[in-house]
């Protein structure tokens, strides 16, 4: 019965547009949500975490721009996630263009495992959205 509903619970998030790993899912942004130059992430853990959030940015040709450095920071105490990343907008030249930003949320059990370069134990979602 466990197993039925936790693919049931899956199921519904791939279809709302939600971002899923095993351990990790993020609610807000959806891929291909339009945000603002300050973006909040909102989701849930299955257990405490420590989270790294970084933002990879792409040109509209899909060269990769640069990196916005996140944030650190552990969920909240009942394992939801609430944070507020940077999106800044970018100039090429005279003018500003869109760009897409790939954000990469990765959830750890310990901080040192962030600062040994380890993967991410908990689980790890990519969510792609666009500037506005």
């Amino acid at each position: 019965m466990h197993r039925l509903l936790t693919a049931l619970l899956i199921s519904a998030l791939l279809i709302t547009g939600a971002a899923v790993s095993a351990e990790v899912t993020i609610s807000t942004p959806q891929d291909g949500d339009v945000v603002g130059p300050s973006t909040p992430i909102h989701g849930q853990c299955s257990q405490r975490a420590f989270l790294v959030v970084v933002t990879d940015v792409l040109a509209s040709d899909g060269r990769n721009v640069g990196m916005v450095p996140g944030i650190r920071h552990w969920t909240n105490d009942d394992n939801s996630i609430s944070v507020r990343i940077a999106t800044p907008r970018i100039s090429f030249g005279e003018k500003e263009e869109p760009v897409t930003y790939v954000i990469h949320v990765r959830a750890y059990t310990a901080l040192d495992l962030v600062e040994s370069g380890q993967a991410p134990d908990v689980g790890e979602v990519e969510i792609k959205v666009k500037s506005g």
